[in-house]
């Protein structure tokens, strides 16, 4: 059975496009994914069994098998007389998501380091980030710079470290997504990225994982609301960069509560 949706939303993550001979349930799984991080599932948004499998083509088996795997990855909750419902970050998720983050990514820079493993793609990433920031759209910074950092663990050549990472990109877009004031996104980043690809290249390890956790703590202290020395320029999204054509939104619903402690 082909899981198909027609006019996919713009943000995906790029492990999706790895995926070959995938099972009903993994195709499922990529599509919601996929789905919550473009925003065309929203955080706290209820999930409608009888809606979903219609506009999956699947079967509600199959959607149940693979909520209940979202819902393990920390993307869905379910609560008894509620049903199941896309995970709405709070306060309390900011610092456990960057310390996540940050111990998959060190972790993968050794690596990369230690094994001599090529960087090319880690360039790559960093050009099209670079390229985003030009363009000055929420989206396209926040797409481009996940992506930069998924490169970093994809050169890893850890299947394992890019399975959680892929899963911690969903909870940071969640993170970002749940936000009171809006989804936006820091369009002054590059300088630290650009440094960070170039420790890596250049085999400086120290170097490399010292960036990697300022990177984490400024964006955790953006998220908080913090000032700790440093002044983030952001770009702020706008409803209308999510597709029109966009068959999620037949799903959508807008909850009334915002992120909180």
């Amino acid at each position: 059975m082909i899981v198909t949706v027609t006019n996919p939303p713009t943000s995906e993550l790029p492990v999706l496009r790895k995926v070959v001979r995938a099972s009903t349930i993994d195709l499922i799984v990529d599509q919601i994914r996929n789905a919550i991080y473009s925003g065309s599932l929203e955080p706290g948004q209820s999930i409608s069994e009888v809606r979903t499998a219609e506009l999956l083509g699947v079967s509600r088996p199959s959607l149940r098998e693979a909520l209940q795997r979202l819902i393990s990855e920390g993307v869905m909750t379910h609560a008894p007389g509620r049903g199941v419902h896309v995970r709405r970050m709070r306060t309390a998720d900011i610092d456990d998501i960057y310390a996540v983050r940050e111990a998959i990514e060190s972790q993968a820079v050794k690596l990369v380091v230690r094994q001599g493993r090529s960087t090319s793609r880690i360039g790559t990433a960093l050009r099209e980030l670079e390229h985003a920031i030009e363009d000055n759209v929420a989206r396209t910074i926040g797409d481009a710079d996940l992506n930069f950092h998924y490169a970093i663990v994809a050169s890893s050549g850890s299947a394992r470290l890019t399975d959680l990472m892929k899963v911690s990109m969903v909870h940071t877009r969640l993170l970002s997504l749940s936000e009171k004031r809006g989804y936006e996104v820091r369009c002054d980043l590059i300088d630290s990225h650009r440094k960070l690809a170039e420790a890596v290249a250049a085999g400086d390890e120290p170097r490399s994982l010292a960036i990697v956790a300022r990177i984490m703590a400024e964006a955790a202290s953006r998220l908080h609301g913090s000032d700790d020395g440093f002044d983030a320029q952001v770009v702020r999204g706008h409803d209308d960069e999510t597709p029109a054509g966009d068959q999620w939104l037949q799903l959508r619903e807008r909850p009334n509560d915002t992120m909180r402690a």
